[in-house]
């Protein structure tokens, strides 16, 4: 019995050892938001090289890296109040350059006392310029890093990535914390699809989809606004969607719950407010003439928010009829035109290759093998789409 209690006792001390490992808060340089932008040359020296030394760079060139971090008991990282305040009391902006993004941040790492932290990172801005000319090096950067978690989220702003993270809402005391409340909002209520760091690395590694991601511009230096995404081939930006044409992308794409509002012409002076509730597709792949051939429905529930004048009487079910046939012919035009646009670039954002891929793998391992095949193919592709919307509430006065 007395050895029993010695093991015991023995065995418990493991236990009690604490957190021999542990790095205190203030002991960090915690990154919450990281902008990358083309830098126009090299700024002071880079303790990476030696001095004099003509380095090669990437396909990028050289890189400027911004970063937002918070100060220390001034930045709630999860849960509490953080309106309120000035940015400048909770986050501090640090720059440099680098010949690659891991020289950056390497040289990013001089101007901090202590340890860069990535495990608080919330979002990643690309400048347009970054993203068109391919981000295949900085995804794989931020892959190998252990801290980066895979739920931040990434975006492409028009203008300087930087001017994001030097942004000052008003809603919001740290310019991240706010984008990231945009973006997840925006998905809560159906506006924009969720499509983050994670997500964005499968879209990209799929052999049949290409991935997308929020498009934002700075207004004023604290307005902050989604104006479409932007849309890839492989690993580069090759277009963007206008804002309107996200609701349509939610419908091929079937993103619930619906959320996103059209308005639309319907007859002489008469105009609809339809916001959607749900939204279900459904893709029908055959073969024609030895190609794939796609047959397209989107079904749009949803209500009527607002009309334009009294005069429209919509208590008449042939009236809800006529709105819902106008609709659909709306829906169909602007699927095509978005598809279209799509296939001109070779970006397959709505993922058909891979529907392709598991329901014709013959004719994939045969005909295609590569993603750079499908997006030739996927140019060409027959896609026919229909439209369906179904009006379920007028409002609670119809007269």
């Amino acid at each position: 019995m007395k050895y029993m209690i010695s093991l015991l006792f023995g065995l418990g001390l493991f236990v009690l050892t604490g957190c021999w490992d542990r790095d205190e808060i203030e002991d960090r340089s915690t990154i919450l938001g990281l902008a990358i932008d083309i830098a126009e040359e090299q700024e002071g020296s880079s303790p990476n090289h030696p001095s004099g030394i003509d380095v090669p760079l990437s396909n990028l060139g050289m890189l400027k890296v911004t970063a937002q971090l918070a100060i220390p008991g001034k930045v709630p990282l999860k849960g509490g109040d953080s309106s309120g305040g000035e940015p400048a009391d909770s986050v501090w902006v640090v720059e440099a350059v680098g010949h690659t993004i891991g020289d950056a941040m390497q040289n990013l790492q001089q101007h901090l006392a202590h340890k860069i932290f990535l495990g608080h990172l919330k979002i990643v801005i690309l400048s347009e310029e970054v993203a068109r000319k391919g981000i295949g090096p900085i995804n794989e950067y931020l892959r190998r890093v252990p801290d980066v978690r895979r739920t931040a989220w990434i975006a492409v702003n028009g203008d300087d990535a930087a001017s994001t993270m030097e942004a000052s809402p008003k809603m919001e005391r740290v310019p991240t914390l706010y984008l990231t409340k945009v973006f997840e909002e925006s998905v809560k209520v159906g506006k924009f699809p969720e499509h983050n760091l994670g997500l964005f690395w499968v879209a990209t590694s799929d052999k049949g989809r290409d991935g997308y991601l929020p498009y934002i511009r700075v207004e004023e230096g604290e307005h902050i606004k989604i104006e479409g995404m932007a849309y890839f081939s492989g690993d580069k930006m090759v277009g963007k969607t206008e804002p309107h044409q996200i609701a349509y992308f939610n419908g091929l794409t079937e993103q619930n719950p619906g959320g996103s509002t059209a308005y639309f012409p319907f007859k002489e002076n008469q105009g609809i407010l339809f916001q959607s509730i749900k939204r279900k597709a459904n893709n029908e792949l055959k073969m024609k003439n030895g190609e794939p051939k796609v047959d397209v429905t989107v079904r749009v529930e949803g209500e009527i928010r607002e009309k334009s004048t009294n005069a429209l009487k919509l208590d008449n079910p042939g009236t809800i009829e006529s709105i819902e046939k106008t609709f659909n012919q709306i829906l169909e035009k602007e699927f095509a035109t978005l598809i279209t646009e799509t296939q001109e670039k070779g970006s397959d954002i709505f993922g058909i290759g891979e529907y392709v891929r598991g329901k014709f793998p013959d004719y994939w391992d045969k005909e295609v093998q590569t993603g750079e095949q499908w997006k030739e193919i996927y140019k060409n592709l027959e896609i026919t789409v229909t439209g369906k919307s179904k009006i379920l509430r007028t409002g609670l006065k119809a007269q």
